[in-house]
């Protein structure tokens, strides 16, 4: 840590009167400054402490959401919790057909459909997917029979 000359000399002149004066009060007025001064001179010029400036734009690359879903996909053929993310987009299909959408929500975990049951298959998970998203494209040409 090195001090810097200026800190030296910003100091001098609290550290010279909390000793020279001979009244109590300028003693401690005198001691205050030079702790004012010294927490600004370590927080300030030592921590440099990098302050955000208000011109300054966070850019954040987002995917789009068929990239995402594709994203899904590849990674359902061997991973159980993607599975179950793409099972979740298919209630949430059925949840947006219908009117009551928590009751919707319930029945379908609570009695899967034909989609649902076809995705949790064992099997080539692709063939099945194909077959959930044909149950769903004719259940959606029906109006949503949940």
């Amino acid at each position: 840590m090195r001090i810097r000359r200026s800190f030296l000399i910003l100091i001098a002149l609290p550290l010279i009167g909390g000793i020279v004066f001979g009244a109590y009060v300028l003693r401690w007025l005198s001691v205050l400054l030079l702790s004012v001064i010294t927490l600004a001179y370590l927080f300030g010029e030592e921590l440099r402490i990098a302050y955000p400036s208000m011109h300054r734009k966070e850019v954040v690359e987002r995917r789009d959401e068929v990239e995402r879903v594709t994203k899904i996909i590849e990674k359902a053929k061997e991973s159980p919790v993607s599975r179950s993310i793409l099972e979740e987009q298919i209630i949430e299909i059925y949840m947006t057909l219908s009117d009551n959408q928590a009751e919707t929500y319930r029945k379908l975990h609570e009695e899967p459909n034909e989609a649902i049951l076809l995705i949790r298959k064992e099997g080539n998970f692709l063939e099945n997917l194909e077959k959930a998203l044909n149950v769903v494209e004719v259940d959606i040409d029906e109006g949503g029979r949940g």
